[in-house]
Order: structure tokens, then sequence, then C-alpha cells
């Protein structure tokens, strides 16, 4: 009878191990593992410092350039990883000549005028006002955020305005026609989409011309423009890499035109690394773009190779991109002035996916992620809406991203009225 009442207590206690340890469904074990990044309506980023301690690149993307909750977000994720992480720089999705001059000026630019000075204009949004009063605050401080950019493309009128006064006294015809001339950029891109290649080719001409002799007149009369100090030696490194990269950029055959857009990523991937390497070789950077430049693995029937893959590459682990997605809310297409409103309630939606963990700002990182039953959706495909990437698109999350920041809703950005 005693060995009887053993089993059973044997057999009763599996039941009950067995209860106790009741198999986690994904949504649950996505519930307990996310991260939410703005409690109560404030933002806190504390619990991502064990998570990104050991990088020194922080990706920071986003699904569309056209909701003011990702400009409010990132402008205060970008302030703690300076604040509290060492981050030094950040570098944005810009003109490499608009926004490292611009910085160079800094001391006479207001923060406002540097945003606008320098951005595209989906980015002039009062969302992001914190944060280039932050940059312009700390820039007289031992500790200053330094704002970089590395676009191939011009993001405003800032280069194109120095380079009309600093050649002026070189040569008055090129000064006189370099801002018309530089505009032949969008003219070979939309020739490019047209099909018209007399266009594309007479346009691509100009651009690469125009660039390619100024480049040679400064070149030729450096030491001049440098002893009258008109130009510092910092200054001549950047319009020379800027022009570089506008001839290298656009130089490209009428049946390969459509290369470029991926040319385009290479080049930035390379500015990107050469802030890394020779100009700031040890600080750590924050890089902020749209996803489908930050993303670390191509996503589903997606073959070209984007920045971040390059970055990836070489910095392995020191590199972490993190992907933005949002549920629901109103993206604004700043080229066109036109809002679109979304939804992304599908069950394949990684915004669905998310949204179930009712967080506001649900943060998840995938480095490490195992794979298990209830976390086999992260490794399986699923879609995003990415305005800019065409719309909805397929992707294997942990292939795509070393992280992923989920927002509930947003609406559009906030931009100055004009007169």
């Amino acid at each position: 009878m005693k060995q009887l009442a053993i089993i059973a207590l044997f057999f009763i206690g599996c039941i009950q191990t067995s209860c106790s340890q009741k198999t986690i469904t994904p949504s649950e074990w996505l519930i307990e593992n996310t991260i939410e990044l703005q409690p109560d309506g404030t933002y806190d980023f504390s619990q991502l410092k064990e998570v990104l301690k050991n990088k020194r690149i922080i990706a920071l993307g986003e699904s569309s350039h056209g909701l003011g909750k990702y400009y409010e977000m990132k402008s205060e994720l970008a302030i703690f990883l300076h604040k509290e992480m060492g981050f030094e720089v950040l570098a944005m999705e810009g003109g490499l000549g608009d926004i490292n001059l611009a910085y160079v000026d800094l001391d006479t630019i207001s923060p406002k005028k540097l945003r606008d000075y320098t951005l595209f204009g989906n980015f002039k949004a009062q969302e992001l006002d914190t944060l280039f009063h932050y940059i312009k605050e700390t820039s007289t401080s031992e500790n200053p955020l330094i704002y970089a950019g590395y676009d191939t493309q011009f993001s405003s009128n800032y280069f194109t305005t120095k380079m009309v006064r600093l050649l002026a006294p070189l040569n008055k015809t090129m000064s006189d026609s370099f801002a018309t001339r530089i505009y032949s950029f969008q003219k070979s891109f939309q020739a490019a989409r047209a099909n018209d290649s007399t266009a594309y080719i007479k346009h691509r001409d100009i651009y690469v011309k125009n660039a390619t002799d100024a480049s040679q007149l400064i070149k030729e009369n450096k030491e001049f423009l440098i002893q009258s100090k008109t130009l510092t030696e910092e200054e001549y490194v950047l319009i020379q890499r800027t022009l570089d990269m506008f001839v290298r950029s656009t130089d490209v055959s009428y049946a390969d035109r459509f290369m470029t857009l991926t040319l385009r990523d290479e080049l930035m991937a390379e500015n990107i690394i050469w802030l890394l390497d020779e100009v700031y070789p040890d600080k750590k950077i924050i890089v902020w773009a749209h996803n489908g430049h930050v993303e670390k693995g191509a996503a589903e029937g997606y073959h070209a190779k984007l920045m971040g893959h390059y970055l990836k590459e070489k910095y392995k682990d020191d590199y972490y991109a993190i992907g933005l997605f949002t549920y629901e809310g109103e993206a604004y297409q700043f080229w066109t002035g036109t809002t679109t409103p979304f939804t992304n309630n599908d069950s394949t939606a990684i915004e669905h996916t998310f949204f179930k963990t009712q967080k506001e700002v649900a943060f998840l990182d995938l480095s490490d992620l195992q794979q298990t039953p209830a976390t086999q959706q992260l490794f399986e495909v699923k879609t995003g809406f990415e305005l800019e990437n065409g719309g909805t698109i397929p992707f294997i999350p942990t292939h795509r991203f070393d992280g992923i920041i989920s927002v509930k809703t947003s609406r559009i950005p906030t931009y100055d009225k004009r007169e």
C-alpha cells in the first residue's frame, strides 16, 4: 500500500508540474518581452541601455518620412543616446555638403534655420525642433552632439548657395549658372522615369559637368582660397567630396539609369564609413534614415544591396538596425502634398502583431532571439507598410532588423505655416 501511495503522489506531482508549465502563446510572449517606451505619456528609454550598450552604430529607421510621431520619438531617442550612452554623432539622411557645411557654420545659424537649411522638405517639421535646439545648445559644450549628413543628393540650398559665393571671384560665368545647372539632377531623374533617353542624357551631362568643372576650379585655387581664409581645409574636403558624390551617383548610362537608386545606397554607406573611420574614428554614431536604408538584410523578393547591408557586413555586431512601424494613422507625402490614412490590421502585418501588445510604443530586441514555438512568427514572413517603398512589403523580422519599434498611432508631421 505504501508503494502505491508513493506512485500516486508521483503522478499527481507530474500532473501539477505539467499544468504549471502551460505553453505560452506567441501573443503572450510578445506582451511579456516587449518594452513600453512611452509609459504614462512620457518617453522612457532606460531599458534600452542593456540592449544597446556594446553597439557603436545605432541605425534608426522609419516606415514613412511622413509620420510626426517618428520625428518626435526619434528626436527624444537621439538626445537620450547622446546624454546617457555616449553617442556623439547624429548622421541624418540629408545632403553631405548641406548638413556638414552648415554645422561648420553653426555659430551663425539658429536651431530652426539649421533644420531648414539642411533637410529635405518632409523633415522640416516642428517635431524636430527639440532636437535642433539640443544640437545648438550642446555645440559650445565639451560634449556636443555633432550633426552630420551622408546623402549623395542635395537636401537643401545650403551647399549650392555656398558654392555660388565661392565661385564668384574665380569664375563669374560658372558662379552665375551653378544654381540653375544643379537642378538638372531632378530633370534627369524625371526623364529616366519617363523613358526619355534624350532628356536623360542631356541633363545627366549638364549635372556631371557642372560638378566636375567646379571641383577642378576649386582644386586649382585651393592654396589661394585657404590662404585668404575664404575656405578652411575642412570645408575644402567636404566640398570636394560632395562634388565627387554628385558625379559618381549620376554618371550612369541610360540603359543602367535605374541602377542609380541602389548606387545611392552604396555611396551613402561609403560616406558613413568615411565618417566612422576617418572623420570620427573614436566616436559612436546614430544613423537616421528610412527602414529601407538601415535594414541589415533584404526584404523578401528584394535583391538589391542597400546601405545597411554594407554597414552590417563591415561592422557586424557593432551595427544595430531598428525598424519603425505604425499600426494606424495618417502618412504625409511631402512631394505630392497628399495625406494617406492607413490601418495595418491584416493578420500578417507586423504592425498588427505588435498592436496586440496594447503598448503605445513597443520595442523588441531581435538580435539574439531564439527560435521557439512562441517566437516562430518573428522568423516567418510578415508584411509592413512602407509608403516610400511602394506600399506593403514582405520580410522576415529577424532577418531584416536587429530590433523593432512599433507605434500604435501617428498623425502627419506639423509643418510651419507658409506665408
